[in-house]
């Protein structure tokens, strides 16, 4: 078993994710069972099962094409159910569709670039030139982002989150706490622009496959969440998350700088 457990301040994500585990669950989407809802007590928690395995990202790279086929397949068939959904129209991070907090996608993405530039800002690792391009590339499909669907998916089902065992069999899916609003793609953006930033340079191609399996279109707006998330990452150096303090090595910074100038130019 699995025992999570919440400050009282965040009450609320707690509740949160048994609602959507008795939603999600019972239509099809390889969540853990609830075994106990504590998320009324003194303290707040949940007892969930312990599926077997590891992240993805932990196992990735030893797996044959054929296994992360099947990883794929079924993660895009997983996100189908969620997309199913009702939405409300509205945009962003929310427990229930009417709780989304943008009218439009493009402020999801606006301010997830605002954030990326105070963390790059305050940290000072790299240059603020960094921010800048992802501003100009961000202008550029503004408009055709606006006329996207607001449309409920899972958005941290990346190397973390999808289970999987060393064998290859998946699992199911972690830690859902909430849901966004908007495209889809953008959480398989997540996932190639972390297997294309890692040191060992993941297998990229097992995003081609979930993109085919799920239908979904690489083009310019695909490229642009991209080169966001990798200068998202760019912007967590320097910083703690999670009592991790990020101390990069100077060729990692390189290298992470290359790799951001290879997908602003394909999103370009």
């Amino acid at each position: 078993m699995v025992v999570r457990i919440s400050r009282e301040a965040d009450r609320h994500v707690c509740k949160s994710a048994a609602r959507l585990s008795a939603i999600l669950r019972p239509a099809g989407v390889p969540l853990p069972e609830l075994i106990f809802d504590g998320s009324r007590a003194a303290t707040p928690f949940l007892i969930l099962e312990r599926l077997a395995g590891y992240d993805l990202g932990f196992v990735a790279s030893a797996l044959p094409g054929a296994c992360l086929s099947g990883i794929a397949g079924k993660l895009a068939a997983a996100q189908a159910v969620v997309m199913s959904l009702p939405s409300a129209g509205l945009y962003g991070y929310a427990s229930a569709p009417t709780e989304a907090p943008f009218a439009r996608w493009s402020q999801v993405l606006w301010a997830h670039l605002d954030r990326i530039g105070a963390q790059l800002s305050s940290a000072g690792i790299y240059s603020d030139a960094v921010a800048a391009r992802c501003a100009e590339l961000l202008r550029k499909v503004e408009g055709e982002a606006d006329q996207l669907a607001a449309t409920p998916f899972l958005h941290d089902t990346t190397t973390k989150n999808v289970i999987v065992t060393a064998e290859g069999e998946f699992s199911g899916i972690v830690d859902v706490d909430d849901l966004c609003y908007g495209d889809p793609r953008r959480v398989a953006a997540l996932t190639l622009a972390s297997l294309m930033s890692d040191g060992k340079r993941g297998p990229v191609d097992y995003v081609e496959t979930w993109m085919r399996h799920a239908r979904w279109t690489d083009d310019r707006l695909f490229r642009v969440y991209v080169a966001l998330y990798l200068a998202d990452f760019m912007s967590e150096h320097g910083h703690s998350f999670n009592d991790n303090q990020r101390s990069p090595r100077a060729e990692e910074i390189v290298a992470l700088e290359e790799t951001f100038a290879r997908a602003a130019a394909a999103a370009d």
